[in-house]
């Protein structure tokens, strides 16, 4: 009996360490492909796995890369283009997985701009970094003959979704690349989508680095499984989800939480697993302003053999 309660000891103690294993990642916008973040961390998924995920906000994507590489996280989730970025120029990162294959922005403008021509001159919004947005803002306007280097002003602007909307109302910017679901509330607030882009590309990537993931892989495997079982529950879970998504968005609006979750749950990749199609898409717009993208490959700076591992072991998603 003794030796029977000291091994049930010796066990809890054990089990009390594993859990207490810490993971921080971080993400950098309020926008569909953190949704499964916010429902995986506040249902405990994670815990399930043996870790205590802290979920830390950024609001903006030039400040993952530096948060990851000094060592404050572990992950983070999305500032795809700035970890690709980062990565040509020589940083040790390496991209687990993806939680969509693909994006849709809406370009909103105030009411009186007819237009993407009418934009010519005008001032817009962009985020601190060469990111996503940018990207397609700028493939936008070369589309309709607008240099976005000469022919129209490019503001940073911080504050996240939030602080596009802000300056978009007090006539900071007249255009700026908004997101589901501040999209709703800023065409609400008498703004105008102008276009929506919608297009093949990577969107809320699993980022680490190099060193990380050679001393911790048993670690990112079951973030990657807690993850995996997350995206799933949000998918079969739709009332609890829109409840986590009013927490997280601090949005009571139902009709706001529902156009966040049926844009997720239409692009969401169940598996975490990248298309081809989408990481030449993106490096195809990465190489609009950074040429040295064509050389790059679709399996550059990826390590899908987590998610190899994961599959071979039978793992189901529903726990």
């Amino acid at each position: 009996m003794k030796q029977f309660l000291l091994a049930a000891l010796l066990l809890c103690q054990f089990t009390d360490l594993y859990a207490a294993e810490k993971v921080r990642v971080a993400y950098p916008a309020i926008a569909a492909g953190v949704a499964p973040i916010w429902v995986t961390w506040e249902k405990g998924i994670w815990s399930k796995y043996g870790l205590d995920v802290e979920v830390i906000y950024l609001g903006g994507g030039a400040r993952a890369v530096p948060a990851l590489l000094a060592g404050s996280i572990e992950l983070f989730l999305g500032s795809d283009t700035a970890s690709y970025l980062a990565a040509m120029q020589g940083a040790k990162l390496v991209k687990l997985g993806v939680t969509m294959n693909s994006i849709g922005y809406y370009l909103m403008t105030q009411p009186d701009i007819r237009s993407v021509g009418d934009l010519k001159g005008k001032v817009i919004g962009i985020g601190l970094g060469r990111d996503l947005p940018y990207i397609y803002l700028s493939k936008k306007l070369r589309d309709n003959n607008i240099d976005p280097k000469s022919e129209v002003k490019l503001l940073s602007l911080g504050g996240g979704q939030s602080g596009y909307m802000t300056a978009l109302k007090g006539g900071i910017v007249q255009a700026a690349m908004i997101l589901p679901p501040t999209s709703l509330l800023a065409e609400r607030a008498g703004l105008k989508i102008l276009a929506k882009i919608d297009a093949p590309t990577l969107g809320g990537g699993v980022n680490t680095t190099q060193a990380f993931l050679e001393k911790n892989r048993d670690t990112l495997i079951r973030f990657l499984k807690g993850f995996l079982e997350g995206i799933h529950f949000m998918i079969s879970n739709k009332e609890e989800s829109l409840k986590i998504f009013a927490k997280n968005l601090k949005n009571p609006d139902p009709a706001v939480n529902s156009f966040l979750y049926d844009d997720i749950t239409t692009r969401v990749a169940k598996d975490l697993r990248p298309n081809p199609e989408s990481i030449r898409s993106m490096l195809d717009f990465i190489a609009l302003d950074q040429p040295q993208a064509q050389r790059v490959t679709e399996k550059d700076f990826w390590d899908l053999s987590l998610l190899d591992e994961i599959q071979r072991s039978g793992f189901s998603y529903s726990k």
